[in-house]
Order: structure tokens, then C-alpha cells, then sequence
């Protein structure tokens, strides 16, 4: 059942991803949405179905679950910030290729909301002059407490995740999640 409904999440990511591309009228509780679907409930999937097969307890379920929920959602934010903070080596695309796609992720959300005036990915959106405005909504993020801000909002997902592990006896098994949850949080590609 739970690998139906994660097939079904990813569709409706990707179909949310498709119909929101451009559109500036939206926010991060769709954003949330979009990326639980499209990255988040893989991550969650992954984690509750092994707690399944291994037989644990509901609670140890339970916290692998929330656990998987909260790594991919701070995943995913991070690779969002990537995508205005990174190199092209580093991210394996150009810097700003989500936006240039019309993706609005968490630093262009932000960037809307601060700068609801006179903002480049207004303009952008309207398929004024993409590359230009790309690179000027990218050095405004990059010149803004923007990626701070996105930076810690995928940390608040990260103790989110740690906090789950805390219901798991402490096994090396459990330790080695609590590194990856840092690691995705530290990671530079």
C-alpha cells in the first residue's frame, strides 16, 4: 500500500511542479506539498517500509516515518539552495536552472516575499528577458540573508528528524542516520 501511495505522491509532484512552473501566486505551504511529494515521501517510504519488513514496534515505525519525512524535506530544501549557492560543477547543472524552468523553490519564495516590487522573478515568469532576470534573482538571493534563512529552515527538518531517532535504542544503526541527517544538511552537491 505504502509504495501505491508513494507512486501516486511523485505523480502528483511532478504534476504540481508542471502546473505551478511560472506561476509567482503561490506559497510555501504548496511548496511544502510539492516537495513531500516529489522528494520527501521517497525518503519516508524508504524509511518506514524497512521499519515494516524488520518487524519493530509501531513506535520505532513511527519514528522512522517522521524521521524519513523530515531528511527529505531538509533534502530537498538544500538542493534547492544549491541551485542559487552552488557551481555548476558542484550541482551538475547550471546555477538558477530551477528557476529558469519556471521551479519556484524556497530562496525564490523568499526573494517574492521580501522584494514584492520590482522583483526579477516577476519578470522572469513573464518571460521577460529570463536570463537576466535569472541572474539578477540569483546575486539578489546570494546578496541577501536568503540562504541563511533557507539553510536554517532545512535545519528545523533536520532536529525534526533527529528528534525522531530519540524514541530508537542507541545502535550503530541509529547512529549512522543521525549522520546522514547532518550530512544532507552540510552537503555541497
Amino acid at each position: 500500500r505504502r509504495f501505491s501511495e508513494t507512486i501516486m505522491e511523485l505523480s502528483s509532484g511532478e504534476l504540481m511542479e508542471t502546473f505551478l512552473a511560472f506561476n509567482w501566486n503561490h506559497g510555501y505551504e504548496q511548496y511544502k506539498e510539492r516537495i513531500y511529494n516529489k522528494t520527501a515521501s521517497l525518503f519516508r517510504t524508504a524509511a518506514e517500509s524497512g521499519a515494516v519488513l524488520s518487524g519493530v514496534s509501531e513506535e520505532q515505525v513511527g519514528a522512522l516515518t517522521s524521521y524519513g519525512y523530515n531528511l527529505g524535506m531538509a533534502f530537498q530544501i538544500v538542493d534547492d539552495i544549491l541551485d542559487f549557492q552552488g557551481t555548476e560543477e558542484e550541482i551538475g547543472k547550471p546555477v538558477g536552472h530551477d528557476l529558469l524552468q519556471g521551479v519556484l523553490t524556497l530562496p525564490a519564495l523568499l526573494l517574492l516575499e521580501r522584494y514584492p516590487e520590482d522583483n526579477p522573478i516577476i519578470s522572469l515568469c513573464r518571460g521577460e528577458e529570463p536570463e537576466l532576470n535569472s541572474k539578477r534573482a540569483v546575486e539578489m538571493v546570494q546578496n541577501s540573508s536568503i540562504i541563511a534563512e533557507s539553510y536554517a529552515t532545512a535545519g528545523e527538518f533536520k532536529d525534526e528528524a533527529l528528534r525522531a531517532l530519540e524514541r530508537l535504542p542507541d545502535t550503530r544503526e541509529r547512529r549512522s542516520l543521525l549522520e546522514m541527517a547532518f550530512y544532507v544538511t552540510e552537503r555541497r552537491h
